[in-house]
């Protein structure tokens, strides 16, 4: 048996990190089932803040209007086109009706989520994407980032005292100031092994690759 830790930095809000998490997956159920040995492997899955937006937004607004300040119509059309098709692939039914705001609640939740362990903070991350891009809701909203929190594992009540109080604000911050430090300049942004790095969504071989390289060295 062997551990094989991974990184997953990340924004709540950006799509591709939603692909790249489910390509991760698909990844680690083949591996599973294919690679000798592997399915008594274990996947150790930490999640890190990175800020899309490094000076958090006012208020929310419409994807569509936040989409249009750096995008002509014909461009976000085309953007949400792709985004429709490969999510599909991925069994991610993309939606782009609701509204987009910061994300600083979603990566204090998931501060949160993290001291209980890989498995309730992928649940938590997960539900995140599911609520801002399946369901059109507003993971900026403190109710939503709650509900998802609740949704994904957590007790309601540590929740609500967490983001009532000044958890994960200074962690999350820091450590989302750290890692464009070292280097990070776009997510997502997968490391696997410590040593392993990939940016963008995720290529399945790439990552079966590093997978092995990792476990035979462990």
């Amino acid at each position: 048996m062997a551990i094989i830790p991974i990184e997953i930095i990340s924004d709540a809000i950006c799509p591709w990190c939603f692909i790249g998490y489910r390509s991760l997956e698909k990844t680690i159920n083949l591996y599973k089932k294919t690679y000798p040995g592997g399915s008594n492997d274990i996947f150790e899955i930490k999640w890190k803040p990175y800020f899309l937006d490094q000076i958090p937004p006012e208020e929310s607004v419409l994807i569509s209007e936040r989409m249009s300040r750096r995008m002509t119509p014909s461009q976000i059309d085309a953007a949400q086109t792709r985004l429709k098709r490969v999510g599909n692939s991925m069994g991610i039914g993309f939606r782009f009706g609701g509204y987009i705001g910061s994300s600083r609640l979603a990566h204090r939740v998931l501060s949160l989520a993290g001291a209980e362990g890989s498995e309730v903070q992928c649940r938590v991350s997960e539900v995140l994407f599911k609520y801002q891009f399946e369901l059109e809701r507003d993971v900026s909203d403190r109710e939503m980032v709650i509900q998802a929190g609740v949704e994904g594992g957590l007790d309601e009540v540590k929740v609500r005292e967490f983001l009532d109080g000044e958890g994960g604000i200074e962690e999350t911050e820091r450590e989302a100031r750290e890692i464009r430090e070292g280097g990070v300049q776009g997510v997502p942004h997968f490391v696997i092994g410590g040593e392993h790095h990939f940016d963008g969504a995720g290529d399945m071989g790439e990552f079966f690759e590093a997978f092995v390289a990792v476990r035979e060295v462990v």
